[in-house]
C-alpha cells in the first residue's frame, strides 16, 4: 500500500475520501486540529515514524501530509 492509499484508509473513519487528491486543503475537507493530531498519531503507528508537533502545525494539504512521511 502507497502512502496516499494509507492516508486515505486512515481519513476514510472521518471524512469522505473518494475524491481525495494531494491538493485537498484539511480544513475544506472538514479535519479539525484533533482531527489532525489523530491522523498523524495513525501514520506515526503504522509506519513507525514520529511527526513533530510542528511538523502537524505546519500542514495544510494532503500533499504537506505526504511530504513529511517521504522524508
Amino acid at each position: 500500500m502507497n502512502h496516499f492509499e494509507l492516508l486515505k484508509n486512515i481519513l476514510g473513519n472521518k471524512i469522505d475520501v473518494s475524491n481525495l487528491n494531494e491538493d485537498d486543503l484539511l480544513l475544506d475537507l472538514g479535519l479539525d486540529s484533533l482531527d489532525l493530531v489523530e491522523t498523524a498519531l495513525a501514520i506515526e503507528e503504522a509506519l513507525k515514524i514520529e511527526f513533530t508537533a510542528d511538523e502537524i502545525a505546519s500542514l495544510n494539504t494532503i500533499r504537506d501530509v505526504l511530504q513529511i512521511i517521504k522524508r
